[in-house]
């Protein structure tokens, strides 16, 4: 008994330990069978992930080689482009330095020229000016042609009158003087205070009178009295206060005579006097004459004008 009861008991046993490997196997196989499943889709999903992913793979190498095909041409380009942007900037550096200095030339240029401006601007103003100046005096000038005119035909009457006083004054020259003892060469000379020539009557305070005498025979030598006599256009002498009286002897005859200035002169063969009269009061405008008188008679006469 206790041995079958042993016998059942080891068998139960082993049933039970048969039943739980075989409730173990089968729990291991479906957790086995589940993990197999599990893989399988993982398998599946990773298998279309590489083909999704080579696919990929391919799209972008193709890509990339077209990129790289296209940086090619770019890097060439980009070399020829560097090259031209470098020569393009070697000129625009020649075309900038030239604008700058065309910019200094321009502006140099452009002072110059308003400096020109400004000069004939200020040429112009004193052109008008100028212009304004003249026209007025185009217009005096007109008036005083006028006067003028009248004046140069009042001028050649009394030129014509002098030339008829002259003529009268030669004839008697040749007969009051002596054929060989003659004063010649007169120059008659009105000055101012301080020595200047003037011909204003009103202005004059001296005569400065001179004359040659040449081929003064031997007997007339010698120390002679020389009277200095001026007169105006009617034979009358200039005022003086003390007067100079004296007579000579002209063609045998005796003539008296009224002297501004006298004096003993040593007369040789030939020789230039001079006298510096210092006139008293002011002289008129009009005709003067000048004589020269000696012991012997008449030297010579000459005739100036004031105005």
């Amino acid at each position: 008994m206790s041995s079958t009861t042993n016998s059942k008991n080891g068998l139960t046993a082993a049933v039970v330990i048969l039943a739980l490997a075989l409730i173990g196997s089968l729990i291991w196989g479906f957790n086995k069978n589940t993990q197999a499943t599990n893989l399988q889709e993982d398998n599946t999903e990773v298998q279309e992930a590489m083909e999704a992913m080579t696919a990929l793979r391919d799209d972008l190498a193709r890509e990339v080689d077209s990129l790289a095909g296209e940086y090619d041409v770019l890097a060439s380009e980009n070399v020829e482009l560097n090259g031209q942007l470098a020569g393009t900037r070697e000129e625009l550096t020649n075309a900038q330095s030239a604008l700058s200095r065309a910019k200094k030339g321009a502006a140099a240029e452009i002072n110059d020229l308003r400096a020109q401006i400004a000069a004939l601007t200020a040429a112009r103003s004193e052109l008008s000016n100028s212009i304004s100046a003249l026209e007025d005096q185009n217009a005096d000038l007109r008036q005083q042609m006028g006067v003028l005119e009248i004046n140069l035909a009042e001028s050649k009457t009394e030129n014509q009158q002098m030339k008829e006083m002259a003529t009268n004054m030669e004839g008697q020259i040749r007969q009051l003087t002596y054929e060989n003892f003659r004063a010649t060469a007169f120059q008659v000379t009105p000055e101012v205070k301080r020595g200047n020539p003037t011909t204003n009557a009103s202005r004059a305070r001296r005569l400065a009178i001179s004359f040659d005498v040449a081929n003064v025979p031997a007997e007339f030598h010698g120390v002679r009295p020389i009277y200095l006599v001026i007169t105006d256009e009617k034979g009358t002498p200039i005022p003086r206060t003390d007067y100079v009286r004296t007579s000579v002897t002209v063609n045998g005859q005796t003539q008296d005579i009224m002297a501004v200035e006298a004096r003993d002169e040593n007369v040789g063969e030939s020789q230039r006097i001079s006298f510096n009269h210092e006139l008293e009061n002011k002289m008129d405008a009009g005709y003067y004459r000048v004589s020269v008188f000696t012991d012997t008679g008449l030297l010579g006469s000459t005739n100036f004008r004031m105005r």
